[in-house]
């Protein structure tokens, strides 16, 4: 899909509205304009600001197009001073035009980055453009003026820091731009044109700079009307205003467009009365940013009002996405989609695909097939995005991104639907706008660290607002203006932001919000936030566990594991972590209480809400969920079997925990007999999925809770801080010695043949094809059967590697062998050379595997 939106767009779209609104309505045809109108006065007439600096006077412009005016100068670093750029120099002109027509101001320079001012006689600025001109740093203006005297302002964009300069200004008459008649639109005949959009195009009325091409048509009778503006290369922005005659333009009804159905293209559809229209094909680049020649189609068609209302209309029809959003945190955009249309999709082959887009970041489904989508039906992803009559479906998920530059931003949610030849046939889409903030703000919030109280907020910077800058005040509460030593105030803030940012709300959050408490609240002290301290924790209540169970009385005694037994062993961990959790819970309810009536929290207790809070969230919440898919299967008549049990234990994993998932957190933690845990750990494994979905889950979400952990200071602005990473640093095991991997064996093959003589000569060939031949290689022909000979040291890389053994025997047959440097008999699986060998040619045994030999130690001269 090509993308839909730029970041660029908001500006300049604000840009187009205004000047719709303003009523400038105007397509640049014979004297159809919206020219400016300057004051008509006698150009002799002088001001006080040209008394000050020279107004130079190009006078007057001949109407007759191709006629120019022109002027030389240096900005000397020493001129008068620009009215609209700051130590920059500038040379004012003036020229008069008689009659109303097309008029381009070129500013050059070769040495400069000029900038151009249009201004009326008053010296009110009209418009103004940089790099819009032929060069890349050259500046152009072309538009209509009606009849008076103007002024244009030569200045540069760098200032006077550059250095002197030397620039050419000419003023141009242009020919102006007629509009291209497209005939009369009917239901029965549409309308098609191809062109291009070069440099030397008319500029757009309403985009100053850009290049634009101007159509008439005529629409005898009120209809809906669609515009179509694609083009291969190009970023095509489309116009439309009613006319009543090629001369003038009536201020009325506009419509305009950029970017429709997730493309560059434009499309205007809506209904248009009886009259006559024009059309501003435009682009959103401007001049200097196009290339020399850019193509485009311009289509307009009436739609059959009553087969569009009975056609399929899929429509974003509520958003739910926050206004605020730290800058690294994900951003779930939650919606509401339905079919408004009067009728299902046209074929089986159509689908929709749901999308969010905005600055640097993007989100897109997979492709929705018809058959979700009957007339009427809604699907939400939140209950906020809800309706009456909407339901949830597994194919539609709220959308993720994720921004990382700060300040004002957008996202634009969109749906593209089409049909099975690919073709479009619907798109909406909703703008929201939203800020990305450096951090989180909350108001005031008391700590305490060290005995001292200190109140803690955090918001946005007055003078940094729009960029999104938050700012984090530490003041003491006794002594509102002491000065806070740094470490002081980095633990005052990460307790602030524990309070805020986990205590807050901790019971709502949708790992912990539902998670039940038992009878039995069993209390735990968790290190740190850590994995590794999240594991220290858990497994010796995981071993405590197992050895109640007495599997590992079974898996000694050799017999089989009964699911039965390890079902019991997961709800007994279930109703453990409930016990955990109960006593968590309490805690937090009297931390709660105490600071919402005015109490500090103390750093202290911050560190232990964060340890306790990723030991619920990673650890416990797991293990609960194994159980109540255990009871699930319980109460269910089909017991394991139920479609709904199914569903639960089809969450998997979302890591891969190893062979041996359970060597690390039992050696971390230290435990006794953790050889046999991790054999009977495999046993269970093959007797209770739903038991590897406890422990796997509880595993991999152990693996991310440090980066979380880092997350959380990193959103605070403290991730730099030591003492604060030193709380979160994981513990690691110490490397195991690994011993160095031998060398691999050679892969070599016994060589034999047979002499003219009736000796048999040896050697080895490698399976490079390398053959190697020992000095003494030659078994006697006259040799006792059953007896071994050897042949000398079979060398290579200057050691030997072993020597060549064979014997002959009684049947006649030779039978080969190898003796490797340390002694040990290698005998080939094809060892056997038959009585009737042929002679001279070389007869190879089956590869073998002969190791390598060790270095040789160094003596103590090469040593030292």
């Amino acid at each position: 899909m090509k993308r839909a939106i730029a970041g660029m767009r908001v500006a300049a779209a604000a840009g187009l509205i205004v000047a719709l609104t303003a009523g400038l309505l105007a397509l640049v045809w014979a004297g159809a304009t919206s020219a400016q109108e300057p004051v008509q006065i006698n150009a002799e007439v002088t001001t006080q600001e040209e008394a000050n600096c020279d107004t130079i006077d190009l006078g007057l412009l001949d109407s007759t197009p191709g006629t120019k005016l022109t002027a030389s100068g240096r900005w000397t670093t020493a001129d008068c001073d620009s009215r609209f750029r700051a130590n920059s120099d500038a040379h004012t002109y003036r020229f008069e035009i008689v009659a109303t027509g097309r008029i381009r101001v070129d500013l050059m320079s070769p040495d400069a980055d000029s900038y151009l001012y249009l201004l009326d006689w008053e010296g009110n600025r009209i418009t103004e453009n940089d790099d819009g001109g032929v060069g890349a740093l050259d500046s152009r203006i072309e538009r209509e003026l009606k009849a008076g005297v103007y002024r244009v302002e030569a200045t540069t964009t760098a200032g006077r820091v550059r250095g002197a300069a030397d620039f050419e200004v000419v003023v141009t008459q242009v020919a102006t731009c007629n509009p291209e008649p497209l005939g009369v639109l009917t239901p029965e005949q549409d309308i098609e044109v191809t062109g291009f959009w070069t440099p030397e195009s008319c500029q757009s009325i309403f985009l100053t700079g850009h290049p634009s091409r101007y159509f008439v048509f005529t629409l005898p009778e009120g209809a809906r009307v669609r515009f179509d503006l694609t083009s291969e290369v190009g970023d095509p922005v489309l116009i439309v205003a009613p006319i009543v005659a090629l001369r003038s333009v009536v201020p009325g009804q506009v419509a305009h467009n950029d970017d429709a159905a997730g493309t560059r293209n434009s499309r205007i559809e809506q209904y248009f009365p009886a009259d006559v229209y024009g059309i501003e094909a435009t682009t959103f680049r401007t001049r200097d940013l196009q290339g020399p020649m850019i193509d485009f189609t311009l289509t307009v068609t009436i739609v059959e009002e009553e087969a569009q209302q009975s056609s399929p209309l899929l429509k974003i029809e509520e958003v739910d996405i926050p206004t605020e959003v730290v800058a690294g945190d994900p951003l779930s955009i939650n919606f509401r989609i339905g079919n408004l249309g009067g009728d299902e999709f046209p074929d089986k082959g159509s689908n929709a695909i749901l999308y969010a887009i905005g600055p640097r970041v993007f989100d897109r489904s997979r492709p929705v097939l018809a058959e979700l989508w009957p007339a009427g039906v809604a699907y939400h992803t939140n209950e906020e995005t809800a309706s009456a009559t909407s339901t949830k479906s597994p194919a539609i998920t709220p959308h993720s991104v994720t921004f990382y530059r700060t300040g004002p931003t957008w996202v634009f949610t969109a749906v593209i639907v089409s049909d099975g030849n690919e073709d479009e046939i619907g798109f909406h889409g909703v703008w929201h706008d939203l800020v990305v903030q450096s951090g989180p703000t909350y108001d005031p919030v008391l700590v305490e660290v060290d005995g001292v109280v200190y109140s803690v907020s955090a918001e946005l910077d007055d003078e940094e607002e729009e960029k999104g800058l938050v700012v984090t005040t530490v003041t003491s509460v006794d002594d509102p203006e002491a000065e806070i030593d740094l470490e002081i105030q980095e633990r005052a803030q990460y307790a602030a932001g524990v309070r805020t940012q986990l205590l807050d709300g901790i019971f709502d959050r949708p790992a912990i919000a539902g998670l039940p408490e038992s009878a039995d609240p069993a209390p735990v002290a968790v290190a740190n936030p850590s994995s590794s301290g999240l594991l220290k924790t858990a497994a010796p209540r995981y071993a405590a566990l197992v050895e109640a169970s007495g599997l590992l009385e079974n898996l000694a005694a050799g017999e089989a594991i009964s699911p039965i037994a390890v079902e019991k062993l997961v709800l007994a961990f279930a109703e453990g972590a409930s016990g955990t959790y109960a006593s968590v819970a309490d805690s937090w309810r009297a931390l709660l209480e105490r600071v919402n009536s005015g109490g500090a929290l103390t750093f202290d207790e911050a560190a232990a809400v964060q340890a306790q809070f990723a030991y619920v969230e990673n650890v416990i919440a797991p293990v609960v969920a194994a159980g109540e898919i255990v009871d699930a299967a319980h109460a269910a008549e089909l017991g394991w079997d139920d479609p709904e049990v199914q569903a639960m234990l089809s969450v998997q994993p979302s890591c891969y925990t190893g062979e041996d998932p359970l060597s690390d957190p039992l050696a971390l933690a230290g435990i006794e007999g953790a050889d046999a845990l991790e054999e009977l750990d495999a046993e269970m494994r093959a007797a209770l999925f739903a038991y590897i979905v406890a422990i796997d889950n509880v595993l991999c979400a152990v693996e991310n809770v440090d980066a979380a952990n880092h997350r959380f200071l990193e959103r605070l602005g403290l991730d730099q801080s030591e003492q604060l990473l030193a709380l979160i640093e994981p513990e690691s095991l110490p490397e195991p010695e690994v011993e160095p991997e031998p060398d691999p064996p050679h892969r070599l093959r016994i060589l034999a043949r047979l002499g003219e003589d009736g000796r048999i000569e040896h050697g080895v060939e490698l399976i490079s094809g390398f053959e190697i031949l020992p000095e003494r290689r030659h078994l006697p022909a006259d040799t006792q059967a059953g007896m071994w000979y050897s042949t000398l040291n079979v060398e290579l890389d200057g050691a030997s590697i072993g020597q060549i053994r064979s014997r002959r025997l009684a049947d006649g047959r030779v039978q080969l062998g190898f003796r490797d440097f340390g002694g040990d008999v290698i005998a080939p699986d094809i060892a056997y050379l038959p009585a009737d060998l042929d002679e001279g040619v070389w007869y190879r045994s089956s590869l073998i595997d002969v190791p390598v030999p060790p270095e040789p130690p160094e003596d103590d001269e090469e040593a030292e």
